[in-house]
């Protein structure tokens, strides 16, 4: 059984969100997602740059990461704010597979 962390982060740019997502082994970084992504809407926190980022970091929990195997099992809400930037929670996945680092 392995472990990591995941955790993502938006920067306001003129045509949508640049998102970063990534994952840490303890050993290395990797990059999970990075694309340009529309701002989320239709509830009341769809102008938070957190919930936002927080949002896309599931989504890719949950598809990219899942088809590797990883599963969250824990979150550490964020708890920072910076202006333009919104940071998901942090992650703690777990993969039960063989698959190599």
């Amino acid at each position: 059984m392995r472990f990591a962390r995941v955790s993502g982060q938006v920067v306001v740019r003129d045509n949508g969100l640049e998102l970063r997502v990534t994952l840490d082994t303890g050993r290395q970084i990797e990059m999970i997602r990075s694309a340009v992504v529309p701002r989320l809407g239709g509830s009341a926190s769809s102008n938070d740059l957190n919930w936002q980022a927080d949002q896309y970091t599931q989504e890719t929990i949950g598809n990219e990461l899942a088809e590797q195997g990883w599963e969250a099992i824990a979150e550490q809400p964020a708890t920072e704010r910076h202006p333009g930037m919104g940071v998901s929670g942090t992650y703690t996945v777990r993969n039960l597979g063989g698959a190599a680092w």
